[in-house]
């Protein structure tokens, strides 16, 4: 008679954790980051850069790995890991993110006035944005909030929901992690006021929306790419106009017409996929979960 091994005894805390990953995900996600930003800004009074490339690192990152390991145990950190080196997914999608992003990035700086007559590259401030966009993928936002948003919330968040009302979830949920940094004046437009302050809100809230539906359909179509994810969020923090349009303010204007450009990509997304996004079950590391026969516990396929 061959002896079968029992499932390992959880704490009540792992327990809640398996039982509700993403309300865990999301509660770990936001209670660290806000408690740390207010701190910072409110207290401490520091400013937003050394000390706000902590946040996404204590949020969603450190929330992805710790749900992941209470749910899935070894297998599954194994596979989240592996999202986040899967480099081989095709040069068409890294030409797609690395020139048709910024491409279009660039496009809704037209419709600004006097944006077009600006335009006029200076190659000499090349090596300054290749410098800083190293330097915030590395330590900045994307590479602290992508294995959270992307690799651990959407595949879990579509397999509930589906594609569409998941993504318009994870959008609101996205914009709502960055609300404590409005209150750094100056932040995404954020000003002296109140009014002002609420009025540059709504209109990253309604930007982290229309960019979620883009990014849930390169991350389903390249299943899972988290370099692909933390690349493509790099170009949307570390603007070009300083190398094609010179003396062109980062504006709230300029930031309406991204969200004008983007809500109309999501349409266009939704439409051509049938409201799929690329989406389909059993993506490799998120399918759903198997009881193995030979241990008597889920794990992932």
């Amino acid at each position: 008679m061959v002896p079968t091994m029992s499932p390992p005894r959880r704490g009540p805390l792992v327990r809640l954790i398996r039982e509700r990953p993403l309300l865990s995900f999301f509660v770990l996600s936001f209670a660290p980051s806000f408690a740390y930003e207010l701190v910072v800004i409110l207290v401490l009074q520091l400013p937003l850069v050394p000390w706000m490339f902590a946040a996404p690192f204590i949020g969603p990152f450190a929330a992805a790995f710790i749900v992941t390991a209470a749910v899935d145990g070894r297998a599954g950190t194994r596979a989240l890991l592996r999202d986040l080196v899967r480099w081989r997914v095709g040069f068409r999608w890294y030409a797609l993110v690395m020139l048709g992003l910024p491409a279009l990035l660039m496009l809704c700086v037209l419709p600004l006035p006097g944006a077009a007559a600006a335009f006029g590259p200076v190659p000499q401030e090349l090596p300054a944005w290749a410098l800083g966009f190293v330097l915030v993928l590395i330590v900045g936002g994307p590479l602290g909030e992508e294995p959270g948003w992307r690799n651990f919330a959407t595949p879990r968040l579509q397999e509930r929901f589906g594609p569409v009302a998941g993504t318009l979830i994870l959008g609101v949920m996205w914009g709502l992690w960055h609300l404590p940094l409005f209150l750094i004046e100056g932040y995404n437009h954020a000003g002296a006021d109140l009014a002002a302050t609420a009025r540059a809100y709504v209109v990253f809230l309604c930007f982290t929306i229309a960019i979620a539906f883009p990014f849930t359909w390169l991350y389903n179509r390249t299943d899972g790419s988290g370099p692909l994810a933390i690349i493509a969020h790099t170009f949307f923090n570390v603007t070009l106009l300083p190398v094609l349009f010179p003396g062109v303010d980062n504006s709230l204007h300029y930031e309406i017409a991204q969200v004008g450009a983007f809500t109309a990509l999501a349409v266009l997304l939704l439409i051509t996929t049938r409201g799929r996004l690329g989406w389909r079950n059993g993506l490799r590391g998120h399918g759903p979960k198997a009881v193995s026969p030979k241990v008597g516990y889920a794990v992932t396929r």
